[in-house]
């Protein structure tokens, strides 16, 4: 077997003292000695014991050849090549969901420009849907537009890796702080006391699991949305099964959800087998994503735009529809309300002078419209302060 070796400089440098020795103790490895800018640190394997010199200091003028035997003996422990040791290495602080594609008539590696920026999105989109649940203390099956300052922050530190051969595979890096003592609690005995980083990662791979596991059974369940809203409390909602969806593409082909935790902050002997979704999963996801828009509303949404359309008959109340954005979200949509008769007198205004308006309310899908629904503070861009 071949097995590939790394000879550059700059990918060897770059490579921190600090990723070296979490790697070197995530693996078991113990300090034998420091002496200088090095410590050794050794490992039996098979009865045959190693030793590994790891350097303290990049400054030094010969640290990437240092950290290129380093990798020569960890590949050899391992029996792996030693690229993918370094690619474990620089990921070694870093939660990683790996999303693995097969779009069909397409060369390994490859993805339609559509269904690939499709896909990108919707894995922002799942990674958003994680982080509210575990942001919020109630998950709603709608989640809101809006989302916390801790959300977005989180979505500021994860990283997409760069697209992979094996059909098309898109990788997310989620940092997360190393555990530094093994008195530390753990997952199991503590929730609260991991950080909201790995809370994200896992309430990601506990929630499209909570939805593959529903899509099978609403096949068979006569009630089978009933399936996904009992699944609300462990992460599903109508915006996971939208972002699933969309990794389906166009087509609708299969793809497959991973996690890989950071072997600096380990906790214990979990197994995250792979989650695989079928091409028959993802019209139930749709359906499911649909019914439950239809039936619960996201509470509170802010709709900002121009009044494209007034009706009404006589006097009284009046429906509109206004053309713009939902806060927390810039793609162009048109919303529907019934207003009273002073704010239709409002709309009205607004609509001949061609002001902006935004309205606060309960948003609801019904079939291919979006409805508002209990609007309040219904006001022209001049009423602003």
């Amino acid at each position: 077997m071949i097995r590939a070796q790394v000879t550059d400089r700059d990918a060897l440098a770059a490579r921190l003292p600090s990723e070296l020795a979490m790697y070197l103790r995530a693996h078991n490895w113990t300090i034998g000695e420091r002496s200088g800018s090095s410590v050794l640190w050794l490992k039996v394997v098979d009865g045959e014991e190693f030793e590994a010199l790891q350097p303290q200091e990049s400054t030094i003028r010969d640290y990437a050849a240092r950290v290129r035997d380093l990798l020569n003996v960890l590949a050899v422990t391992e029996d792996r090549s030693e690229l993918e040791v370094l690619s474990d290495i620089s990921n070694v602080s870093m939660d990683v969901h790996t999303i693995r594609t097969f779009p069909p008539d397409n060369a390994p590696g490859m993805i339609g420009i559509e269904d690939g920026v499709r896909a990108f999105e919707s894995v922002r989109n799942l990674v958003i849907a994680a982080a509210y649940v575990v942001s919020v203390e109630q998950p709603r099956a709608v989640q809101p537009a809006r989302k916390s300052a801790e959300v977005l922050k989180l979505l500021r530190d994860v990283r997409i890796g760069p697209p992979s051969e094996g059909s098309f595979i898109l990788s997310v890096h989620t940092p997360v702080p190393p555990r530094l003592s093994a008195s530390q609690p753990t997952l199991f005995e503590n929730d609260a006391a991991e950080p909201f980083e790995r809370r994200v990662s896992l309430k990601l791979y506990d929630a499209v699991r909570a939805a593959h596991n529903a899509a099978n059974d609403a096949l068979v369940d006569p009630n089978g949305l009933d399936v996904f809203t009992a699944a609300v409390p462990a992460g599903v909602s109508a915006n996971l099964c939208e972002a699933l969806i969309g990794l389906g593409g166009e087509a609708g082909h299969p793809f497959e959800l991973a996690l890989r935790l950071a072997p600096s902050r380990p906790i214990g002997t979990r197994q995250l087998v792979p989650i695989r979704f079928r091409r028959d999963h993802l019209p139930v996801l749709a359906s499911a994503a649909q019914e439950m828009r239809e039936r619960v509303p996201e509470e509170g949404a802010v709709v900002a735009g121009n009044v494209v359309r007034l009706h009404r008959e006589g006097a009284g109340t009046g429906e509109i529809s206004i053309a713009g954005t939902i806060e927390g979200d810039d793609r162009l949509r048109r919303v529907w309300m019934n207003l009273t008769d002073e704010d239709y007198s409002i709309a009205t205004l607004a609509h001949q002078e061609m002001s902006a308006v935004s309205v606060r309310g309960d948003l609801v899908r019904r079939g291919t419209r979006l409805y508002l629904t209990n609007p309040t503070a219904f006001r022209t861009s001049a009423g602003d302060d």
